[in-house]
């Protein structure tokens, strides 16, 4: 099955291993330690008949942390791969660490260049500036809308913190996050108030 994996990539120092936990029986976890959420829950999904297509999204600064923390990605996913018996073939974004519109229009129109029609979508969000999962969730609505994509997970990392040492790691699905968005779309209603009892009563189901 072809699977479209995307992946944020930190910028920051030092990405340490943590056991993951889960309380979503949708969401299998290893009990080895990964750096990346979205590789605990892969590890434990991925077939022989899994063809992965990986989508790093990769903002780069002064400091190119994000160098190291890219090839420590590639190396988890590809022994997970092998111990699998999966295939995967790595895309890489770049884009400069910046905020602005044009940059954001960019950045979306590439990852919607790599979406394949068809393919099943994993994404983590865990890591990356707080402007990507709105660029991603844009991506996501167009391919799931035209390119017939079916969206399976969206997965975060939540951590627990005493003082600066993580004392709990767990897996979170933000599908449902993204599915806000299109709860909204399917209001047509002119009416204010009548839309806001609408929308109160879609996301009362």
């Amino acid at each position: 099955m072809k699977k479209i994996v995307i992946c944020n990539i930190p910028m920051r120092e030092n990405v340490a291993k943590t056991v993951y936990s889960s309380e979503d029986s949708s969401l299998p976890v290893s009990e080895k330690p990964y750096r990346y959420p979205i590789n605990s829950f892969l590890s434990q999904t991925i077939t022989n008949q899994d063809d992965l297509k990986i989508i790093l999204l990769i903002k780069k600064d002064g400091n190119v942390f994000y160098e190291k923390n890219t090839e420590d990605y590639r190396r988890e996913i590809e022994d997970i791969c092998v111990e699998n018996g999966a295939t995967a073939e790595f895309v890489f974004i770049d884009t400069d660490f910046s905020q602005d519109k044009e940059n954001h229009e960019q950045l979306m129109g590439r990852i919607v260049d790599e979406i394949e029609i068809g393919a099943h979508v994993m994404v983590d969000i865990t890591y990356g500036p707080k402007d990507l999962p709105i660029v991603i969730f844009t991506a996501l609505s167009f391919a799931e809308k035209f390119l017939k994509c079916e969206i399976e997970n969206i997965v975060y990392g939540q951590a627990t913190f005493e003082g600066d040492k993580v004392v709990e790691s767990r897996i979170c699905d933000m599908i449902p996050l993204y599915c806000l968005s299109s709860v909204t779309n399917t209001i047509k209603c002119d009416d204010p108030q009548k839309a806001r009892k609408m929308l109160k009563s879609l996301l009362s189901i």
